[in-house]
């Protein structure tokens, strides 16, 4: 009779969902909460100013042993942009959009190992409007999360 009532505690679903809530439960009573707060934009200058900008290009991930407010703002945004800009490719070409993105996500990591894949002295003289250096070298929080979460949006099914 006690077999028959402790056979359903030995399926790997039960196994499964009693690991999970108790890791939940600790993770929730042992951690700090997460503040994903960050500092209001200044009045003047609106929020895609040249100025907002310029601050928001070299922005470190960590500082000070904590998440920068401004990394955070790059992450969530380059999230969301890129799972919209995904789905939207991903509905004429799933391999389109894995392939865009996990390129985004490469050009960036070979940028940060120093290798320069794209040729910005010899595109520079064609493009003349913005500078091709700083729009692949600065924001690397926003193009990651852009390009991790493009990449992702060709998995989706609707």
């Amino acid at each position: 009779m006690a077999s028959f009532l402790l056979r359903p505690l030995f399926r790997p679903q039960a196994l499964g969902l009693g690991l999970g809530l108790s890791m939940v439960t600790y993770h929730a009573l042992h951690q700090r909460p997460m503040r994903l707060d960050s500092s209001p934009v200044s009045g003047s200058s609106g929020v895609f100013s040249a100025d907002t900008y310029g601050r928001n290009a070299k922005t470190p991930v960590v500082q000070g042993g904590h998440l920068n407010p401004r990394a955070v703002r790059q992450i969530s945004s380059g999230s969301i942009v890129g799972l919209c800009a995904g789905l939207l490719v991903s509905t004429f070409s799933r391999s389109l959009a894995l392939i865009l993105g996990l390129l985004v996500v490469g050009v960036q990591w070979a940028s940060s190992y120093g290798i320069h894949i794209i040729p910005y002295n010899r595109l520079q003289k064609y493009v003349t409007s913005i500078d091709l250096r700083s729009a692949v070298q600065d924001n690397v929080a926003f193009k990651i999360s852009f390009g991790t979460t493009f990449a992702l949006a060709a998995f989706m099914h609707f």
